[in-house]
């Protein structure tokens, strides 16, 4: 199978290898995308790629139990490393295309998952989701964010091991069908999409690492949160960098 820009699936890349470089100093904007999904968490939270820990800790700053997994031992490592003395973080190693990695996660029993920009990481997207219901406890809920419109797939989606960018409809289908009832979804972050569109499609050249996508990164990370706030309401049905849902386990 082909990625939507033609280039071969079977050396995508994992961990912390699909995250520009800007990504670690960033905080604002991972907050904003954060509090989308926040408040439909409950006590138990499997969190599904921990990346830079940075969701763990505002979990734990909530007061909920974590179960914090990834497919990179680094990323676990440095997790694990960081909430040492927390009883109430666990780390495992989780890959979405391995469903004994899934099952072996059952006795958490989490009533809820958190899974941000993870998905279109996955081939059978269809079916992880189907292998995480089965694995949570009944009418757990999933805070999900993904990449959105597949007209924005380039060279940046490929270097960050995407297989895929999904519309509102496309993201409720693959729910559905994997058992999910969908409470809401929306577009998330519309001046984002452009930016996106600006160095994937129209630039083309621009990778993960180039120096002018990370220092704007850096800088859409001190006002882009602020402006969503404002945009988010008259553009969420239609248009946005992100595509964010809540659904429940049947």
């Amino acid at each position: 199978m082909n990625q939507p820009d033609g280039s071969e699936t079977s050396e995508l890349p994992t961990g912390f290898q699909t995250m520009s470089p800007a990504m670690a100093d960033m905080r604002a904007y991972p907050a904003y995308l954060f509090r989308q999904v926040a408040p439909y968490l409950q006590d138990r939270v499997w969190e599904i790629g921990v990346g830079h820990g940075t969701y763990t800790r505002w979990l734990r700053d909530a007061d909920k139990m974590v179960l914090a997994t990834d497919i990179d031992q680094q990323c676990l490592d440095d997790v694990s490393e960081r909430f040492a003395d927390d009883d109430k973080v666990q780390t495992a190693m989780v890959d979405l295309t391995d469903q004994s990695t899934i099952q072996s996660q059952k006795p958490f029993q989490a009533n809820s998952i958190l899974c941000l920009n993870v998905l279109e990481h996955i081939q059978d997207d269809q079916q992880a989701l189907n292998w995480l219901r089965q694995n949570v406890a009944a009418d757990a809920v999933m805070g999900l964010i993904v990449p959105a419109h597949p007209q924005l797939f380039g060279r940046m989606d490929s270097e960050a091991g995407h297989f895929r960018r999904y519309t509102r409809r496309s993201l409720t289908d693959v729910f559905q069908q994997a058992g999910w009832r969908i409470q809401q979804t929306r577009y998330l972050n519309v001046l984002g999409a452009a930016g996106w569109w600006y160095h994937n499609r129209w630039r083309k050249d621009a990778g993960l690492a180039d120096d002018s996508v990370n220092g704007q990164m850096r800088s859409a990370d001190r006002w882009l949160p602020r402006v969503a706030r404002v945009t988010d309401p008259l553009t969420q049905w239609f248009a946005g960098l992100s595509v964010m849902a809540i659904a429940h386990a049947k």
